[in-house]
C-alpha cells in the first residue's frame, strides 16, 4: 500500500510541473504574438512642422490621428502636404506649415490675406497682386513674410501739370500737391495762381494748373493838350475872331502797373502821374460888336422862334451864372421878368421881350447866351431839369419890347 501512495505522489508532482511549463509556453507564445502584432501596427513617418523636421513612430491609422497626437490643428489656410484623412503609411513624409496673416493696404483700401509663402515677392505673385515700376511699397520684395505683416502700396497714376501754359504729364503716387511740386522742383512766386489747394491730395486733383503772374512798372511820357481860351473883344464885329496866343502842349510822365498772366497783359493801371511841363492855352479874341439887329422894338411884331428850356439846377456842368453875370441859381426871375438866353446877333442882350407859347404869354429879359442858341432861337430858364427835358423843341412867338 505504501508503494502505491508514493507512486501517486510522484505522478502528482510530475503533472503540476507539466502544467506550469505548458502555461509558461502559452504565455510566451501569446506575448510573442502580441509583440509581433503591435510591431506590425507601428509606423515610422517623417514630419516637418513649420520647417522643423522630426521622425515620429506612431500607431495612428490616419494623418489626422497623427496630427492630434502632435497637438497640431490644421486651419483653413494652412498648408498640409497630404490629405488630412489619408491612411498613415510607414515611411510617409508629411509637411505642415501654418498660414500667416498679411494685411495689405492699397490706396486706402485694406484687405486681409493668409499665406504660407516665405517672401513678399512670392506672396504678391501667389495673390495676383501686380505692381508697376512706379508703384511704391512699404516693404522690400525680398523681405520674409511674418504673421500680422502690414504691406502698404501706393499705386502710381498720371497727373497733368500745366505750368505757365506748358503742359507735362507725370506718373506719381498719391501725395499732396505741394509735395509733388517740391518733388518736380516747381516753385511758386508771390503772385502766381494755383487752381487747387496745395494741401490737397494729388489723386483728387489730376489737373494742376499754375498761372504765372508778373507785375511790372512802365513809365510813359505823354503830351498834355492845350485848351483854347475865348475872350470877348467889343472892338470887333460879332463873328470875327483873332488868335492872339498860340497854344503849346505840355508834357507829363505816367507810371503804369502792368499785370501779366503767362506773359499776356491782363491789366494796366495808372499808379502815378507827374506834369513835367505845363501846357500853354491858345487864346482867341471874338468880336462882340453888333452890326445888324434882326429883331428890334421898332417892328413891334411877333416873330416865329424855336424854343428850348434849360435850368440852373442840371445834374452837372451848371454854374447858375448867366453870360451877363447874373446869378439865377435861386430864381428864374430877374426884376420880375423871366430870363431867356438868345443869340445876341438877333436879340441884343438885356432886351425885354414878350414870349407867347400855346399855354402862356410872359415878359422876359435876355440875360444869357448859349453855344446852341443861334439865329431865331431862344432858351427859356425854368426851375427843374425834368421840365426842361419834357419841353423838348417847340415853336413860340417872340417880339422885342425894348
Amino acid at each position: 500500500m505504501a508503494g502505491t501512495e508514493q507512486a501517486k505522489k510522484g505522478l502528482s508532482r510530475f503533472g503540476f510541473k507539466q502544467i506550469a511549463l505548458t502555461l509558461f509556453a502559452t504565455i510566451l507564445v501569446l506575448a510573442s504574438i502580441t509583440f509581433f502584432v503591435y510591431d506590425s501596427m507601428r509606423a515610422e513617418v517623417t514630419v516637418v512642422l513649420d520647417d522643423e523636421e522630426q521622425t515620429v513612430v506612431t500607431t495612428a491609422d490616419t494623418v489626422d490621428e497623427l496630427l492630434d497626437e502632435l497637438d497640431v490643428e490644421v486651419g483653413e489656410h494652412d498648408h498640409l502636404s497630404v490629405d488630412v484623412n489619408a491612411e498613415l503609411e510607414d515611411g510617409m513624409d508629411i509637411t505642415y506649415e501654418q498660414a500667416r496673416e498679411v494685411i495689405v493696404t492699397m490706396d486706402q483700401r485694406t484687405e486681409h490675406y493668409y499665406t504660407t509663402e516665405n517672401t513678399v515677392e512670392d506672396f504678391l505673385n501667389n495673390k495676383d497682386i501686380e505692381l508697376s515700376e512706379y508703384d511704391q511699397m512699404s516693404v522690400s520684395l525680398n523681405d520674409s513674410v511674418h504673421d500680422q505683416m502690414h504691406i502698404a502700396i501706393n499705386t502710381a497714376f498720371e497727373v497733368k501739370i500745366v505750368d505757365g501754359g506748358d503742359e507735362e504729364t507725370k506718373v506719381v503716387t498719391n501725395q499732396t500737391v505741394q509735395s509733388l511740386l517740391n518733388q518736380e522742383g516747381i516753385d511758386l512766386n508771390e503772385h502766381d495762381k494755383l487752381n487747387v489747394d496745395p494741401s490737397q491730395m494729388v489723386r483728387d486733383q489730376r489737373d494742376i494748373e499754375i498761372v504765372r503772374v508778373s507785375i511790372d512798372y512802365e513809365t510813359v511820357e505823354e503830351s498834355v493838350p492845350y485848351t483854347t481860351e475865348t475872350r470877348d473883344d467889343d472892338s470887333m464885329l460879332q463873328g470875327e475872331s483873332e488868335v492872339v496866343q498860340l497854344g503849346e502842349e505840355g508834357k507829363k510822365v505816367q507810371e503804369y502797373e502792368v499785370v501779366k498772366e503767362n506773359g499776356e497783359v491782363v491789366s494796366r493801371e495808372l499808379v502815378d502821374e507827374e506834369v513835367v511841363e505845363e501846357s500853354v492855352n491858345r487864346v482867341v479874341m471874338e468880336g462882340t460888336k453888333e452890326e445888324v439887329q434882326l429883331a428890334s422894338s421898332s417892328s413891334g411884331e411877333f416873330q416865329e422862334f424855336t424854343s428850348t428850356k434849360y435850368t440852373a439846377n442840371c445834374p452837372s456842368g451848371c454854374t447858375g451864372m448867366t453870360a451877363t453875370g447874373v446869378d439865377v441859381s435861386d430864381s428864374i426871375y430877374h426884376n420880375g421878368m423871366r430870363v431867356v438866353a438868345v443869340d445876341p446877333s438877333v436879340i441884343p442882350l438885356y432886351s425885354i421881350v414878350e414870349v407867347k407859347t400855346p399855354n402862356e404869354t410872359f415878359t422876359a429879359i435876355a440875360l444869357d447866351t448859349g453855344g446852341a442858341i443861334v439865329g431865331n432861337k431862344i432858351d427859356i430858364l425854368v426851375d427843374s431839369h425834368s421840365e426842361a427835358m419834357n419841353w423838348g423843341y417847340r415853336t413860340v412867338q417872340v417880339r422885342v419890347i425894348e
